[in-house]
Parts: structure tokens; C-alpha cells; sequence
């Protein structure tokens, strides 16, 4: 294939709320391009972006997946993102990659809450934007309901680029506003073009007059000639749209239906036209900074997605940033001093590829076969090169946590080092091992995100993962003060066993652990001291009640006995945990639990609902703030009523709350919560022996 300069360069991020028609639409893009014979479909499980089993068999797209064309001299390439918020880590990486974002709305119901975040997010990075409204063959759809919601919701200037003939189940035609042509669809493409019915020219006039003010709106020369003579000419039309759009201060909108081709060619038309490329756009812009892709000085690039593709192995996705590269060449990883070789260069289509001879700067292309790189990190010619001072992807907040298990040990051993090799792929999870409570967490976007790790897992590695509910760190303290006195003997034979301790226990709620030697007389011998503390903390790390760690306490050590013979420093430690185990039983015991604060934002009218919510979970709401067209609500909860609540808020605000969580402090937990966590500790060390 021939090589490609910046200007020809197209990089287009489809995103949008999950089932909203992402997919079907990058297969029909496909399709009407030419690369592909055959629209495949998500029912039939045989689409170009849906390509591994676990999409295929969920119905869902769940990683991000490269298409590119060759189209009119020009390389496109499509990314069609995961639409469902479990995945927002594969739109979180590829967005800052794209020069522009093509958003999909559904007809029937008007914008959703994914592609609403899908907005805030390509506004934040300053991308163009242009919104797809799909459905027009639907018998319930709402074209002009589904058009304003995205004005009114997002409070921005649309430019209509086509509208719909008619809708419904015999709606094959859209009229291309700009050349105020009739185009009728047959068999998933075009078939033909004629002038617009005189039924549809007022229609048509109007929306000509809201894409020449969205253009007009954009420009001060245009907007000066607009309002002296009332109309711009086609070419004027042309040229603004194409300065406004790279801008963005314009929002064009597309309607149509994929899953019959229905308008589907005047996007990839409108992408050659008037979509920005690179050089147009040269300022990638990121959450923390900016980069001049027009930077010669040095050849610089991320990799920003990689993906395990059965038979293929790795496939790593990269956008070139600065410089260009040839096959073959020596490359530097700045994120961990390795070297790599990138061998082959392609551009992807799904699974398959391309070869590419060259790469210059804002081109997306895969590589293959790399020693030692990951998702995120970036690469040079020059080794002294130093990496970008700021993130270039900007990884959403892990709001769920799981416990992962194997059927033994070694399995869960195994499950850990599979989980360390699967981070290559997806950044958007933290995996930790955590010794205090003897479970590997993962902690993911939601309930379905950690339900496909566990999934990849099994088919990658042959390892069956069961996935349980997260203990939780409680604390163990006490209230009171209580004295305990214990001798422990033991006579086997040869030598014996022999200590006795008496200890005072009390609260101190400055320090976690205090111990004091308040012996006199030396009825206790100095070199068995220690082994009392030391008895104690070991104590300490394994609780009395629970299990948990147990805290804010002062042990005094005020008086014992010792055996010339029989004494030894393990008779100590013993005799010491039994006095204060007995000690916390008359001390008025309690276990703390973590108090976390919940930042939930939802659209105003279910804010109520949200409030009832956490209040049946033990939460205390601590106020609400209005944002925008949402309610913040602010609230105090313990952690282990969070379990499961991504799922929860996601049914009661059909999909359109978000949350966070950040720990705050500890309190005494309530007398009936109390005992049921001692039970079931009872109860998990008897199921133990």
C-alpha cells in the first residue's frame, strides 16, 4: 500500500452509550468503504470489531477495536469503544489517540448517559466532535425528540450534515442537507441520488438555515456577511465548516441506519471532506498538558492499546506523536529503559492487518512481537529521550473490588502471575495482594469488568477463578480496662513448660500498640520480657474477635512468676496471649469498621431514590449539591455496604449515575453488625478445622 502523509490522515473515535449501535455502525463504515464483501451482524457473531469469543458469546463489545480504511486517497481509521461504563478504561485509552469523536445516539430514545460521557470526555481533550443519530428504521423512532435532546442536554450549536426522507420500516433514503440531494439505500449501500421531492424542501431549507448560522456562528467574517446578505455560499459553507469542526465550536449531525447502510456513506464521505486530520489538528491535547505533533526533533510514540489475539499472540497499538518510523526499526522504551524492535508495521482491521512500509506523526498502526512494553508506555528513537512530563491516558478511578481464588494455593499463585500478564493488556484494573486479609483483590470498574477478567483468565490460562466477596478490614479495640492473670504449664517428658503473667489492658487511643515493663523485684527474669510483647503483638495482627487487627491498646506487664528450669521464652509468649485474650473478654471489646465517603452524581429526578438507598445501607447522606442538570449527593457509608452497589445504581438511574469513594475513618460498628461478624468468624474457623 502506498505510504501516507499527515493530511491524508483520518483518526475517528466511535464511542457512545452501550447498545447505542457503535458496533453495526463500524461494520457498515467497513462495508460501504469496500474492505469488507459482507455486513456482518452482533446477533450472528460475526462483525469485523467483535472479534474475540467473550464478545462474541455476551453480545457486547468489550475491548476497543482498530478499523481502518483506505477511502478517497485518504486512511481512516475507526475505533469502535465498549459503550458499557465497566470498560470505560478502553475509551479512557484511545480517545486521547483521535483527532475527532463520532458519538452515537439512539432515535428511540435521545441521548444517554455513555454518550454523554463520552462527550465530557472529547471536550476535555478539545476533540471535534459530530454526533450519529441511529434508528431511523425504527416505527418509534423520534428524529426531531433525538436532535434537540442533544442540543438542550449538551447546550451546543448543531450542524445538521443530513436528515432522514422518512422513518420507520420502509425508511431507505436521507437527504444530504449540504447538497441538497435525495440518497436512496439499497442492500446496505447507496443506490442512487436525485433531487429533493418538493415535499421536503421547506424541511430542507430549514435545517440548511441551522447548518449556515452553526457556521456562521463559528466565524466573525462569516457571521458580518451572514447577517448583511442572509445567506453563504456553498463553498463558504465548505471552508467554515471545515475550520469550525477542527475548532471545535461545531457539532455536525448525521442520522441514519446501519444495520441497512442508510446514511452511512456521507460519514465516510463528510470524514475525507471536512473532518480534521493531524495536521489540521496538530495539538494533541491531554487532561495535563499538550503535544506539538508537528515535533520533528525526535520520533516519539505511545502504545495505547495492546491486545491478545488468539493464533496472533500480542498486538500492540500505537500512534506515532512526533517523528516518523520505519519497519524495522530500533526503538527505545522510555517507561522502563528496554529496547525493542518494532519488526513489522501494519495498520488493523480487527484481528486482521495490513503492512505498512512507514509511520509518520498522528498515524495509529500495530505492531508485533515486542520483549517487554505494555498499555501506556511510550517509546523513542533516542534512547536520552525522556518520556512526556504528564499522563497521556488518564485511567478512570477502580470503583469495585473482588476477591479472586483459585481451586488451591497454588492455583490462586497461578491466578496472580495470570493477572500480572493480562495488565499488559488492560491498565484500567489494579491487582492487590493484601497479607492482612489473606485475599488477591482486584479492583475494577464494575461487577461485569471483573466477571470478564475472571472469564480471560479461564480461557487464556486454564485456570478456573471464583470470584468472592472482598473481606473487610475491620479493627478490633476496646473501652474498658481489665487485669488478666494466666500461668501456662506443660509437663512432656523430658523438660517442661512454665510461665505465669499478670497484665493490666486499657485503652490509648494515641498509639495502635504500647507495651510497658512495670516488673519489680525481678520476679520475672529480663530476657523473657520481650517474648511477652512479642506474644502480644502477634496477638495484635490476628485479632481476638474477628480476625482483624487489633489496635489502640496499652499492655502493662506488672507482675509473674518463672521456673528455674521450665521457663523458656515460648512458655512467655503463650502464657502472655492467653492472659490478653482473656483481658479483651472483660475489657468491653468492639470492632471498628471503615466509614468511606460516597460522591454519588445522578440527574436530578432520581436523586430521592439515591438518598433512600444509602440510608437502607447504614449511610448517613451529608448533603446534596446541584451540578448542572444533576444532584450531587454526599454520604458517609461502610465499605461493606458498597459490595455490589455499581450494579445497583447503574439499574435504579438506568445507567446515568457515576460514583466514588475515597476512606475516611473508622467507627465502632452496631451491637447486632457486631455479632453477626464474630459468628460468621466462628463459623469460617470450625468450616477451617
Amino acid at each position: 500500500m502506498a505510504d501516507y502523509n499527515k493530511s491524508s490522515l483520518r483518526n475517528i473515535c466511535i464511542a457512545g452509550h452501550g447498545t447505542s449501535g457503535k458496533t453495526t455502525l463500524v461494520e457498515s463504515l467497513l462495508f460501504n468503504s469496500g474492505v469488507i464483501n459482507r455486513q456482518g451482524t452482533v446477533e450472528d457473531k460475526n462483525t469485523v470489531s467483535d472479534f474475540t469469543e467473550e464478545e462474541k458469546n455476551r453480545g457486547i463489545s468489550i475491548s476497543a477495536s482498530i478499523e481502518t480504511v483506505e477511502y478517497r486517497d485518504k486512511l481512516i481509521t475507526f475505533i469502535d469503544t465498549p459503550g458499557f461504563f465497566d470498560f470505560a478504561g478502553e475509551l479512557a485509552s484511545t480517545m486521547p489517540f483521535c483527532e475527532a469523536a463520532l458519538l452515537t445516539v439512539k432515535g428511540s430514545t435521545g441521548i444517554d448517559a455513555g454518550t454523554q460521557k463520552a462527550f465530557a470526555l472529547a471536550k476535555k481533550l478539545g476533540k471535534s466532535i459530530a454526533f450519529f443519530v441511529n434508528e431511523v428504521d425504527r416505527d418509534n423512532v423520534k428524529i426531531e425528540n433525538a436532535f434537540e435532546s442533544i442540543a438542550s442536554e449538551l447546550e451546543i450549536p448543531l450542524a445538521p450534515i443530513t436528515f432522514p426522507a422518512a422513518t420507520g420500516q420502509n425508511a431507505d433514503s436521507v437527504i444530504n442537507i449540504f447538497t441538497g440531494k435525495l440518497i436512496k439505500y439499497a442492500n446496505g449501500k447507496r443506490a442512487g441520488e436525485s433531487e429533493i421531492p418538493a415535499q421536503y424542501a421547506d424541511k430542507v431549507q430549514e435545517l440548511k438555515e441551522k447548518l449556515t448560522e452553526a457556521v456562521a456562528e463559528s466565524d466573525d467574517t462569516l457571521m458580518e456577511k451572514y447577517f448583511s446578505e442572509g445567506a453563504l455560499s456553498d463553498e463558504e459553507i465548505n471552508v467554515g465548516l471545515h475550520k469550525a469542526f477542527s475548532a471545535g465550536t461545531i457539532y455536525p449531525v448525521f442520522f441514519g441506519a446501519p444495520n441497512k447502510g442508510i446514511g452511512v456513506d456521507c460519514i465516510l464521505d463528510s470524514a475525507v471532506d471536512f473532518f480534521p486530520s493531524p495536521e489540521s489538528k496538530n495539538i494533541a491535547k491531554f487532561s495535563e498538558g499538550e503535544i506539538d505533533m508537528n515535533d520533528e526533533s525526535v520520533t516519539k510514540g505511545i502504545i495505547f492499546k495492546v491486545n491478545s489475539i488468539p493464533q496472533f499472540g500480542e498486538v500492540y497499538a500505537f500512534k506515532l506523536l512526533q517523528g516518523s518510523l520505519a519497519e524495522g526499526a530500533d526503538l527505545y522504551n522510555l517507561s522502563n529503559s528496554g529496547a525493542e524492535k518494532f519488526g513489522q508495521i501494519f495498520y488493523a482491521r480487527g484481528k486482521d492487518r495490513v503492512a505498512l512500509k512507514n509511520v509518520v506523526a498522528g498515524q495509529i498502526a500495530v505492531t508485533v512481537k515486542l520483549k517487554n512494553s505494555k498499555t501506556g508506555d511510550q517509546f523513542s528513537d533516542n534512547k536520552a529521550a525522556t518520556p512526556y512530563p504528564f499522563a497521556l491516558i488518564d485511567w478512570p478511578e477502580a470503583i469495585v473490588r473482588g476477591a479472586f481464588t483459585g481451586a488451591s494455593k497454588e492455583d490462586t499463585d497461578k491466578v496472580a502471575a495470570a493477572i500480572k500478564k493480562m495488565q499488559i493488556e488492560d491498565a484500567s484494573f489494579k491487582m492487590v495482594n493484601d497479607p492482612e486479609l489473606k485475599q488477591l483483590f482486584v479492583d475494577g470498574l464494575g461487577e461485569l469488568h471483573l466477571e470478564v477478567i475472571a472469564k480471560k483468565i479461564k480461557n487464556q490460562f486454564g485456570l478456573d477463578v471464583q470470584i468472592l466477596e472482598p473481606r473487610i478490614p475491620y479493627r478490633e479495640t476496646i473501652k474498658g480496662t481489665a487485669e488478666a492473670r494466666y500461668r501456662h504449664k506443660k509437663q512432656s517428658g523430658g523438660s517442661g513448660e512454665f510461665a505465669e503473667v499478670n497484665i493490666v489492658l486499657e485503652p490509648n487511643p494515641d498509639s495502635e500498640f504500647e507495651f510497658v515493663d512495670a516488673i519489680v523485684g525481678g520476679v520475672i527474669s529480663n530476657r523473657f520480657i520481650p517474648a511477652v510483647e512479642k506474644g502480644i503483638r502477634e496477638i495484635l495482627a490476628e485479632g481476638v474477635l474477628s480476625g482483624c487487627k487489633f489496635i489502640n491498646c496499652k499492655v502493662t506487664l506488672n507482675d509473674g512468676k518463672e521456673h528455674p528450669v521450665d521457663s523458656k521464652e515460648v512458655a512467655f509468649k503463650k502464657a502472655a496471649q492467653m492472659a490478653f485474650k482473656d483481658a479483651v473478654k472483660r475489657a468491653n471489646p468492639i470492632i471498628l469498621e471503615p466509614i468511606y465517603n460516597l460522591i454519588v452524581t445522578v440527574p436530578t429526578e432520581f436523586a430521592g431514590d439515591i438518598m433512600g438507598d444509602i440510608s437502607s445501607r447504614r449511610g448517613r447522606p451529608q448533603g446534596m449539591e446541584s451540578e448542572g442538570k444533576n444532584t450531587v449527593v454526599k454520604a458517609l457509608i461502610p465499605l461493606k455496604e458498597i459490595h455490589g452497589y455499581s450494579t445497583q445504581l447503574r439499574s435504579m438511574t438506568n445507567g446515568r449515575g457515576t460514583y466514588t469513594i475515597s476512606f475516611d475513618h473508622y467507627e465502632q460498628v452496631p451491637g447486632d453488625v457486631q455479632k453477626k461478624i464474630i459468628d460468621d468468624y466462628e463459623a469460617s474457623k470450625e468450616k477451617e478445622q
